[in-house]
């Protein structure tokens, strides 16, 4: 008997896709229906492995596009301080070497610390820059949908 909260539906499968899923419930000792009605709630619902490992994959995506970026923007920089550097920095006689080098040691040292300071202070340097908004997430979900999950006639 089914019950009051269930009906019966009568699709047509193809024979093959029947002995599959006989196969797969025997394995499994599940009934047809629990399987079935498993499969339709993932494919209505879009949380089928392949659904979601894609959404996984492309949130992994945009980290790394984050990520390309900030590196990007640190090796620019770095790059200016050295064109800046190299463009204002003396040239040290001879006779004035080895106090250069102390001093230069002495400087790099207070350089470390304070860059150790702020590292562990929190404060990032492209906190600093303004942030630009891409896409709201419902946006992103949207962009994220796989065409598998969409059904046969809006493909």
């Amino acid at each position: 008997m089914i019950s009051k909260d269930r009906v019966r539906i009568h699709p047509c499968i193809q024979r093959t896709l029947r002995a599959r899923l006989r196969q797969h419930c025997a394995s499994v000792n599940a009934t047809e229906t629990a399987v079935v009605e498993r499969a339709i709630e993932k494919y209505i619902d879009g949380t089928g492995d392949k659904t979601l490992l894609f959404r996984r994959l492309d949130r992994i995506g945009r980290a790394i596009e984050r990520l390309e970026h900030a590196v990007d923007l640190h090796m620019e920089a770095y790059a200016i301080w050295v064109k800046l550097w190299f463009a204002h920095t003396p040239s040290v006689p001879e006779e004035a070497k080895r106090a250069a080098r102390s001093l230069a040691e002495s400087r790099y040292k207070q350089f470390v610390d304070h860059v150790a300071a702020e590292f562990n202070g929190g404060k990032r340097f492209l906190q600093d820059l303004p942030h630009e908004s891409i896409a709201d997430e419902k946006e992103l979900l949207e962009a994220t949908d796989d065409e598998d999950t969409k059904p046969e006639s809006t493909k």
